[in-house]
């Protein structure tokens, strides 16, 4: 055996050793931050587990807070994309209101200023404007299948979701089934609500970067980004945006 062909099998040997300890190192990791959450749910009362579902490492967290039951859900995936930070994140969170509109309501995080963008095309009339808006649909029904779960995006139907263009609700833009539906119950203390979180600077609502889509389906309200979770911090600002807006 060559002294080349002996030097690429130890490189290749210390390379896995590596690959070996790394992984390690991050489910020791992991198992820690988990232990940690489990502690810190106990004494807010919560309910916290952890396991794996497919692809993703799942974390799911349970409690009630202000007479309000919810629940959330942290799916981090559990192998990284060809860059080092490229990993899936999906965080939502649910919970079941008194009442709801008559139709879905989504409202779409965007930057400030942006809320009301140019769609012209994809709301007009002749075989371009068909194609757009069915490329447009498709698209939406995925995207609401990964943020709010297949069975949330089972009982929306993307492709009649249309842009409220009555509606300025800022940080969002708003689309529904029923725009008169979604412009009267944005008028009253959910759209009010909504507002407030986008600017109180310690809400999870406040950032461009990272602000939660939210979805009313019949009762339920949900809300759901893309981010990873690294602190508790991140939980309860979660939880108290949604429990507002249940309340609201």
């Amino acid at each position: 055996m060559n002294l080349g062909l002996l030097g690429a099998i130890a490189f290749i040997a210390l390379i896995a050793a590596a690959m070996a300890y790394l992984s390690r190192a991050e489910r020791q990791r992991l198992a820690q931050r988990e232990a940690q959450w489990l502690a810190e749910s106990a004494t807010k009362g919560w309910t916290f587990m952890a396991d794996k579902d497919g692809l993703f490492q799942r974390m799911r967290w349970q409690g009630q807070t202000d007479g309000v039951a919810w629940t959330l859900e942290y799916r981090r995936g559990r192998h990284k994309g060809k860059n080092s930070s490229d990993r899936a994140h999906r965080m939502r969170w649910w919970a079941s209101a008194f009442q709801g509109p008559t139709s879905p309501v989504l409202c779409m995080a965007m930057n400030k200023g942006q809320e009301q963008p140019s769609v012209k095309l994809a709301q007009g009339e002749g075989m371009l404007a068909a194609l757009v808006q069915k490329a447009a649909g498709a698209a939406l029904d995925k995207t609401l299948d990964v943020y709010f779960g297949e069975e949330a995006g089972r009982n929306v139907d993307a492709r009649l979701l249309k842009m409220v263009e009555t509606v300025s609700q800022p940080g969002y833009l708003v689309m529904a089934q029923d725009e008169v539906a979604a412009e009267h119950w944005l008028a009253g203390g959910c759209g009010a609500m909504l507002a407030a979180l986008v600017n109180d600077t310690e809400s999870a609502l406040h950032p461009d970067v990272g602000r939660p889509w939210v979805l009313w389906v019949g009762r339920q309200v949900m809300l759901a980004n893309m981010r990873p979770v690294n602190s508790m911090a991140e939980v309860e600002r979660m939880v108290k945006a949604g429990v507002s807006l249940t309340n609201a």
